[in-house]
């Protein structure tokens, strides 16, 4: 008889073949990736368009438009003027009483500030002098911010006026931050973690859902490939393309100086970008394996995506929101995500880092063992 040569089976779970497949699949789902940006894009479009809104809304509540009628040529209310523009709260615009009424009736003003004939005069004599406000309250917003931005500017006048004052004004100011936050600055960090959510999802839910649609990932279950490789393949292409998307958005901002962190800060912020996408990704293959519909996996990426985001205080400042919401963003774990980036990028702080980077990865390991139950279940099945 002859002797037979039998040569040994490879195994693919030996680390040379497992990295190959890994490193397969990686490059595929990227390519796939690059063929639907128009479909990416377009998914982008209503977080971008958020950003948009939160621009335009800062743009509307920074300062008040108001008019300022001054009927007075005396010192006082020269300096009182003064001290209205420089307040810092009104977009003031110098009209007379005319003009004024006009702009008010258009709603092209908030208010009507009046310092009347006189004033000058009964500042002097220490008497009362009368400021006329006509504000409109048509936005309760706007009108407690000219009720009280009235008394801030007279303040600051008294406060001009130094030894000579017959009220004696001194403001100390001790900022609890070393930098203030303009309020777009402030929301366009959740507007960050949205969009890497978003890519994240869309990326790997979608590849995922479309080979499970189109019965590819068959061919790949039931190969001699490792399942390990192929899903992790999955989740570090989508974290690569998402990383970088956020990279961007991150280096867009910092060269617009919104997003400005200093020093080694600006790694904390880049570390915590890596974080959201590493938990997005693992999401999005845990949607694409659940639902195995591109469809479905499409829309409900984006809308898990905005809920995830509005739940985290994604328009407002968290710790002063609801009681219930704060509850609620607890468990979400781009609140985590948030907060590093915040304390990173305006705060040069780590604070709570540890806890936030612990949620993060505890959380993408969740995502990644559901895709993984997910897939497994379909391999049965």
């Amino acid at each position: 008889m002859s002797k037979l040569n039998h040569q040994p089976l490879e195994n693919t779970h030996m680390p040379g073949p497992f990295f190959k497949t890994l490193w397969v699949n990686i490059k595929k789902d990227i390519l796939i990736w690059w063929r639907q940006r128009r479909n990416i894009l377009a998914a982008l479009v209503m977080p971008l368009t958020y950003v948009g809104v939160a621009a335009l809304g800062a743009a509307a509540v920074s300062t008040s438009p108001v008019a300022l009628v001054v009927e007075d040529r005396g010192p006082a209310a020269r300096q009182m003027a003064q001290a209205i523009g420089e307040s810092d709260v009104f977009r003031v615009s110098t009209v007379d009483a005319a003009t004024a009424l006009r702009l008010y009736d258009d709603l092209d003003v908030a208010a009507i500030i009046t310092l009347p004939s006189g004033f000058s005069q009964r500042v002097q004599a220490h008497g009362r002098a009368a400021i006329l406000v006509r504000v409109n309250n048509l936005n309760a917003d706007l009108t407690d911010d000219i009720r009280r931005a009235v008394p801030d500017a007279i303040t600051v006048y008294y406060e001009q006026q130094g030894p000579a004052s017959p009220i004696k004004v001194s403001v100390a100011q001790r900022n609890l931050r070393p930098a203030d936050v303009e309020i777009f600055e402030f929301s366009l960090v959740p507007m960050i973690s949205l969009l890497v959510t978003v890519s994240a999802l869309i990326a790997s839910g979608l590849s995922t859902a479309r080979e499970w649609e189109e019965r590819s990932i068959k061919e790949l279950l039931l190969s001699p490939a490792s399942p390990e490789a192929i899903i992790i393949g999955k989740v570090l292409a989508s974290f690569i393309s998402t990383f970088l998307l956020g990279l961007v958005l991150f280096g867009l901002g910092y060269s617009l100086g919104w997003t400005r962190p200093h020093g080694l800060y600006v790694l904390d912020a880049v570390f915590a970008i890596a974080l959201v996408s590493l938990f997005a990704a693992g999401l999005g293959i845990a949607v694409g394996m659940l639902l195995q519909r591109v469809q479905p996996a499409l829309a409900l990426s984006t809308t898990f995506s905005v809920w995830l985001f509005f739940l985290s205080g994604g328009l407002g400042v968290l710790q002063f929101e609801p009681e219930w919401l704060k509850r609620i963003a607890a468990f979400d774990p781009l609140s985590y995500g948030t907060h590093a980036l915040q304390m990173a990028i305006f705060y040069d702080s780590t604070d709570l880092l540890g806890r936030d980077v612990a949620v993060l990865i505890g959380s993408a390991l969740v995502a990644l063992g559901v895709g993984a139950l997910a897939m497994r279940q379909g391999i049965v099945g």
